[in-house]
């Protein structure tokens, strides 16, 4: 439902469908809405979860036909707090998991924007936050000490702090990978 309003909202407002959003993820709002996040970057890819219907819980994902999303597929980039690295490493897997497949998709760039960007050779990597073992953004410590000049130098902090990529690699850094996925984005969410 989420995702139906964001992506409604965003063709109201610029009279297109949303084609690259990121989104944040913090293990506190996870465990506080019972997924939310991650519910809404799966609804925003077309991909449905499965179910274990005896104890509810995920199983995996299923890829809804193009037909029955009624509109483009959104290219989801997640941004995970350390915390939620930490705690749910079975969701940083099924989010990894389910873009991938969305990017091996044989649709056109108009349906697929994440297809058609690994098409054209860009990473595919869609899960990026702070180093194994880190914990933040990297922006904290420039504020307090008041040690950055322009909104670049925090801008280079958030990259280089978050550029590390999870799901298929554990924590691999990827700092141009992100740089590539925030220019590409049209939105940052975090709900």
């Amino acid at each position: 439902h989420s995702a139906t309003l964001l992506v409604e909202r965003h063709l109201q407002d610029h009279g297109d469908w949303p084609r690259a959003l990121l989104i944040t993820a913090w293990g506190t709002a996870n465990m506080r809405t019972g997924g939310d996040d991650i519910a809404q970057a799966l609804a925003l890819m077309g991909v449905k979860p499965t179910w274990d219907g005896m104890n509810r819980r995920v199983t995996g994902f299923h890829i809804l036909p193009q037909g029955v999303l009624g509109r483009p597929r959104v290219d989801v980039t997640l941004r995970i707090s350390g915390f939620f690295r930490d705690a749910f490493p079975q969701l940083v897997a099924l989010v990894d998991s389910a873009a991938r497949a969305v990017q091996a998709l044989d649709e056109p760039h108009q349906i697929n924007p994440a297809a058609a960007r690994t098409r054209a050779g860009d990473a595919t990597a869609r899960v990026y936050g702070a180093r194994p073992g880190a914990y933040g953004a990297g922006l904290q410590a420039l504020i307090d000490e008041r040690i950055w000049v322009t909104p670049a130098d925090l801008g280079a902090a958030y990259l280089t702090w978050g550029g590390y990529a999870y799901g298929a690699q554990d924590g691999a850094e990827d700092r141009k990978g992100l740089e590539t996925r925030l220019s590409q984005v049209e939105a940052i969410v975090q709900n």
